[in-house]
């Protein structure tokens, strides 16, 4: 299978996301609620033969996902190789089987965008996809814009696909992470992500704590009977880690002096994905998340700010000052 075929629905989406600025009406609710556009059932349930016209006449409903012409012939071929590919019918197969009907997640969106919507007014996007991409597109599972959001699909199918050799390499500490449990969770905090304006310059450690304390806090507040455990994207174990383990882990970060640390060869262990926090024995990952968290938790707590100004408010060290934070020792 060719890679460069398998990373065109990566392309379409990373490019629609930078070149549309069209309204339109909005074409992903229905009866008051959500409806999931699945570009997979498209793709795969369509005959070959007639897959070309079919998405001509459906090129409306999934305008966000294309960046050129459906009509386009060299276009449409490498949409029919990656159509026919064997390997990807048989994951498209196993995604039907895992996911043959997403009614709860439109039904659990709707609820969280609901109460986002009270949070951050006329910001719900309109248009909600799943499709497939065939790669491991790990941190692009689903992105989010002010159009559309679309899922990745065959990412959260991966416990499903043992033979595939966890999916085109994931290791599997990603692949437990990729469960529908998380989905929801997932979704939401692409579009915190969509909604927090970004500097283009090199963030700071503190900066990505910050960052990601802001996702999750916002996570609290469009889901709050979901465990916290869940929202982070820990075990049980890794959570009763964390909550022990807090004070040690900012004490370190404090004496290693990497709050302001900006290369990011040097905080990279702290921060990405991992089975574990780096200089931590069996410890909870990604602790700068988690302590983020409980900064900016504590920062809201402590000031009147909405969530509004908190996404607009890039000042970490700011923040930090304001929240007044100082784990206990346990």
């Amino acid at each position: 299978m060719k890679k460069y075929i398998l990373l065109i629905f990566v392309t379409m989406l990373l490019q629609s996301c930078n070149s549309e600025k069209k309204n339109y009406a909005d074409g992903g609710v229905k009866d008051g609620g959500l409806t999931i556009h699945r570009f997979e059932n498209l793709v795969f349930g369509t005959p070959l033969a007639d897959l070309h016209q079919t998405l001509v006449d459906k090129q409306y409903d999934y305008r966000f996902l294309f960046n050129t012409d459906v009509a386009d012939p060299a276009y449409f071929e490498e949409i029919k190789y990656f159509a026919s590919d064997s390997v990807m019918r048989q994951v498209y197969d196993v995604v039907v089987a895992t996911y043959p009907d997403l009614t709860w997640l439109e039904q659990d969106l709707d609820e969280a965008m609901a109460k986002a919507e009270k949070l951050l007014p006329n910001s719900r996007p309109k248009n909600l996809y799943t499709l497939m991409t065939g790669t491991f597109a790990y941190y692009d599972r689903v992105i989010c814009t002010d159009s559309f959001m679309a899922i990745n699909i065959d990412q959260y199918a991966v416990k499903n696909m043992k033979y595939f050799n966890g999916y085109f390499g994931m290791p599997m500490y990603i692949v437990n992470l990729l469960d529908s449990v998380y989905l929801p969770i997932d979704c939401m905090a692409s579009y915190a992500i969509s909604k927090i304006p970004q500097s283009y310059a090199e963030q700071s450690m503190l900066d990505l704590m910050i960052l990601n304390g802001k996702i999750l806090y916002f996570l609290d507040e469009v889901f709050p009977d979901i465990p916290d455990s869940i929202k982070i994207r820990y075990t049980s174990q890794q959570m009763e880690w964390a909550e022990e383990n807090e004070n040690n882990v900012w004490s370190y970060f404090i004496q290693k002096n990497l709050l302001y640390e900006k290369d990011y060869a040097k905080i990279r262990t702290f921060v990405n994905e991992a089975p574990s926090t780096a200089v931590f024995e069996n410890s909870a990952p990604r602790m700068t998340d988690f302590i983020g968290w409980k900064i900016v938790s504590r920062y809201m707590k402590n000031n009147n700010v909405s969530v509004g100004e908190l996404f607009k408010n890039t000042d970490s060290q700011q923040i930090l000052t304001d929240s007044g934070y100082k784990p206990k020792r346990k």
